[in-house]
């Protein structure tokens, strides 16, 4: 099992994602060939919500939220 399919098993919980330069909240939308899909809920400094997607190779690391 590689990191994408173990991230496979936990599409749809709250997650906290670190790139270099960067920190995401929001929910894991899916993964799949490389690429994590995460959707960032509203805040003050983006005003709707977005979908982000990361390359996992640039993934620093992911937290699974309860």
């Amino acid at each position: 099992m590689n990191f994408i399919e173990a991230l496979r098993s936990f599409i749809g919980r709250s997650v906290e994602l670190v790139q270099p330069g960067q920190f995401l909240q929001g929910r894991l939308a899916s993964a799949a060939d490389g690429i994590v899909t995460i959707e960032i809920a509203s805040t003050s400094y983006i005003p709707a919500a977005e979908v982000v997607t990361v390359f996992s190779n640039n993934i620093t690391f992911i937290r699974i939220l309860p």
